[in-house]
């Protein structure tokens, strides 16, 4: 068994990676181009519309007696960038997430991360309601800290009784208890509106600022995800297989788990709350690249920063001219994918 493990981390990391490089950098390379379609389409949709030759205009000759390159400069590219950003991020986080917690279903959102980062933040904005934006980004990752360590308390980590389905059930009863404390919180402080709205996941009045404080906490986390990216192909394959070849363990969930924590805190101080794109991404993207998680990890990139992109052009043109949190659009989605996913893990364990 030992041994046919060994041989399979072996074919993914050199044989299989051999054989399918160019289709690998193929569909990276269409997976970008896509990803700057749905950008400028996202910058092209709005109230008042506009052409991708006024996007190109407003960037190369900005005129600044001109409203539609003020409101295309402005408002709708941090809002693209944005969403950009927030998808990268919650897919990369998910598709650690699965390797160092050895679940199939794990996702932000689905873990407690989320409701903990948005509780946190729900404290910063009734009680340091002057705190920068980057103080609440603080909050947020610290949330989401609060929120994995209770999830895996109440799991039954510490008695390594852990399984995927008692980790969603933590998680699920960790997320309803800090989100009604957050309610409960805005309500008696008349924040319940703004808050309400953030925790939906939305995309709505992003600016430059928010997204030049963000962007280069979630490019690091991005950046650690992928120079764990082998660790994590080995790590996939189970503990004992990956201490058989040497690699660091522990050092190695570590890593994840702050790299997990700095991703999604910091995605939802940015746009609230958005579960299950964690969650698609990473099944997707195995499934097109293989096991390779030096392959899955920027494929997932591209992935979620599409699917998000997407996910806000809809949401803004389906009740026109108010926009629809992205987080709702998302859920639609993710639900039968987690539900089917869960049906399939349960025929699986039967047949064993």
């Amino acid at each position: 068994m030992m041994m046919q493990k060994q041989e399979q981390v072996h074919r993914i990391l050199e044989g299989d990676s051999i054989k399918r490089r160019g289709f690998f950098e193929a569909i990276l390379v269409l997976l970008f181009l896509l990803t700057v379609m749905a950008f400028f389409l996202s910058v092209c949709v709005g109230v008042a519309g506009s052409s991708v030759q006024t996007v190109v205009d407003s960037l190369i000759h900005y005129d600044s007696s001109s409203t539609m390159h003020h409101v295309i400069r402005e408002l709708r590219i941090p809002r693209a960038l944005g969403a950009i950003l927030v998808g990268a991020a919650l897919s990369v986080a998910g598709a650690i997430m699965q390797v160092v917690g050895d679940n199939p279903l794990a996702d932000t959102g689905l873990l407690g991360i989320n409701a903990g980062a948005g509780f946190m933040v729900s404290l910063a904005m009734v009680f340091f309601s002057s705190v920068s934006f980057l103080g609440v980004m603080g909050f947020s990752v610290f949330g989401a800290a609060i929120g994995t360590v209770l999830t895996y308390g109440f799991s039954g980590a510490s008695k390594k009784r852990i399984t995927p389905v008692r980790l969603i059930l933590a998680g699920s009863a960790v997320s309803a208890f800090l989100t009604a404390l957050s309610q409960g919180i805005s309500l008696c402080f008349g924040t319940s509106k703004d808050l309400s709205y953030w925790q939906s996941g939305s995309l709505s009045g992003l600016r430059w600022n928010q997204v030049m404080i963000t962007a280069p906490w979630i490019l690091l986390g991005l950046l650690l995800g992928g120079g764990i990216s082998s660790g994590l192909t080995i790590l996939s394959m189970g503990d004992e297989t990956a201490v058989s070849l040497g690699a660091p363990v522990q050092r190695l969930r570590l890593i994840g788990i702050i790299t997990t924590l700095l991703l999604a805190g910091t995605s939802v101080s940015l746009a609230g709350g958005i579960s299950f794109l964690g969650l698609i991404v990473p099944h997707i993207m195995r499934k097109i690249m293989g096991g390779e998680y030096s392959k899955v990890i920027p494929a997932s990139v591209f992935c979620g920063a599409i699917i998000m992109l997407l996910a806000d052009v809809v949401g803004r043109m389906l009740n026109a001219p108010y926009d629809t949190p992205v987080g709702a659009l998302v859920s639609v989605i993710g639900l039968p994918f987690f539900l089917g996913l869960t049906y399939k893990k349960r025929g699986e364990k039967k047949s064993e």
